[in-house]
């Protein structure tokens, strides 16, 4: 029987800005076929993703959706797109802290909004017309299957602000799934998540195909790929390098050697001669950087971290590891001053307890910080400089003229992270791995104390993550500074961090981060 195809492309050509991108790009993907999108960040995954759902213009050749859509909706209006970056738009304008804001949290989005009817189909809601009767019912059904086969009905009464990374990547999904859609793109769909729930989604997408929906999968990390894609197109400079059957494009892909070489990586400084960073002592007892006593977090009768103990001292790196949900980011939270129930706790930053007259600016000049969470907190226009800079004040862009001495320095760290040429582009115009290694220059860029680093390779190629745990391992070597490093990949963890605190997941159903 000959193969349907879905959706195809013949000798098409985009263009996106002032660029032509995917030249002559000839493809098809069948119906009875499971595709992924792979390649190295900034190859332009989710640029040929946007150009197959009609968001680029199209030069010359042709885009063709051989599916039939719902009726009054054109084909692109039923394919849906799930990233990361989608994230950005839920928090824009806000600043960290109102995750951690009781009064903040009480007023925010609760997910049973977020997922209803008005919002998700973008609904006037005094609006009245016929077309309601059929369409609202069959929404109400498609959402009800998604909240079950992805367990979110408990999700349903708490906030959008309250989830965890692994917990809002499931409400993402289900929205989508309550849509009339066809073709459902998701691009990094594992970030943030542990194998536990990474598992989850891998056993969830494998009973998608079994509906009318396809779906699309885009990724930096082949090892996350499911066991049901059969078919790889790989992404190179913006043009299709190879596609085709799974194994046949992973051979090829092994025979020509890993790609995703870091860009500008022969510019990269070797550990020993990085930018100039204090260096720790090496006392046998050394100062007490972080101590935490019997921290209790709780929000009702929801309890977060219950009796906590933990102490890190100078030189003394640490890996913080645990579930989605187990409260990782509340204890940064803690650390950083962010939540207002440091306040409440026994919980000694420098020498100083929260709440003892120090200034929160003050402790935090000694900590430098980088996120994927931080990350999205940035504007649209800001420069890799800027960002870097911006790391002198702990703010989320410059307001401040910089001294020649903070000017010099960020060049430096920029230098050495191979970032010099594009200092002057928008942070969000260079891949994901670049825009961590800013984030990274960023937080050294003024000697720290402690060094807290939560999820730095999330969403991230094989080569921007070797770099970064590189980068970060010399440091820790040569006693520049103390990290924590939150992660749910084990093997992400630099071999210079020996200690490990474990927090075990919360009861299902509570809340928390």
């Amino acid at each position: 029987m000959k193969p349907i195809p879905f959706l195809s492309l013949k000798d098409a050509t985009f263009r996106l800005g002032d660029r032509l991108v995917f030249e002559n790009s000839t493809l098809t993907f069948h119906r009875n076929e499971q595709w992924a999108i792979i390649g190295p960040n900034g190859s332009g995954k989710s640029v040929l993703a946007d150009a197959l759902r009609g968001r680029l213009p199209l030069l010359h050749g042709e885009l063709r959706y051989h599916f039939s859509p719902p009726p009054g909706l054109s084909p692109e209006e039923t394919i849906g797109h799930v990233a990361f970056e989608d994230r950005k738009s839920e928090i824009h304008g806000t600043v960290v802290q109102s995750r951690w804001t009781r009064s903040e949290e009480e007023g925010s989005l609760l997910v049973s909004d977020f997922l209803s009817y008005e919002r998700v189909m973008e609904i006037n809601p005094f609006e009245v017309t016929p077309r309601h009767a059929v369409a609202q019912p069959a929404f109400e059904r498609r959402k009800g299957r998604a909240i079950s086969l992805l367990q979110v009905g408990g999700f349903l009464r708490r906030t959008l602000l309250s989830l965890s990374n692994g917990e809002r990547q499931r409400v993402q999904l289900a929205r989508a799934l309550a849509q009339p859609l066809r073709l459902l793109m998701l691009d990094e769909p594992y970030v943030g998540m542990d194998p536990e729930t990474r598992g989850y989604f891998h056993r969830v997408l494998e009973r998608l195909p079994n509906t009318r929906l396809r779906v699309l999968l885009i990724t930096a990390r082949v090892d996350d790929l499911p066991r049901h894609i059969t078919h790889l197109l790989c992404v190179e400079g913006c043009h299709v390098a190879r596609a085709g059957p799974r194994a046949e494009v992973l051979s090829r892909r092994s025979a020509r050697g890993r790609s995703g070489s870091v860009t500008n990586a022969r510019q990269f400084t070797p550990p020993n001669r990085a930018p100039a960073q204090r260096t720790v002592s090496a006392r046998p007892l050394a100062v007490s950087l972080i101590e935490l006593r019997n921290v209790t977090v709780r929000y009702g009768t929801s309890v977060i971290l219950h009796d906590l103990n933990w102490s890190v001292r100078e030189g003394e790196s640490w890996a913080l590891l645990g579930p989605n949900g187990s409260g990782k980011t509340t204890v940064l939270s803690l650390i950083l001053g962010d939540h207002p129930q440091a306040y409440m706790n026994e919980v000694i930053v420098f020498g100083k307890r929260r709440g003892d007259g120090e200034s929160v600016w003050n402790l935090k000049r000694n900590i430098g910080w980088v996120s994927p969470e931080l990350q999205l907190h940035f504007d649209d226009s800001v420069s890799v400089a800027d960002v870097v800079l911006s790391g002198f004040h702990q703010t989320i862009g410059l307001f401040e003229t910089p001294t020649r001495r903070q000017s010099a320095a960020a060049r430096r760290w920029l230098s050495h992270f191979g970032l010099l040429e594009f200092a002057d582009l928008p942070l969000f115009s260079r891949s994901a791995g670049l825009q961590r290694m800013t984030l990274l220059a960023r937080a050294l860029v003024k000697k720290p104390r402690l060094l807290i680093l939560d999820e730095p390779c999330q969403g991230l190629d094989p080569a921007h993550r070797d770099l970064i745990i590189r980068n970060v391992d010399a440091l820790i070597r040569a006693r520049s500074v103390t990290a924590i490093f939150v992660t749910h990949r084990p093997e992400e963890i630099p071999r210079s961090i020996k200690r490990v605190l474990r927090l075990a997941r919360r009861p299902t159903g509570v809340q928390g981060s």
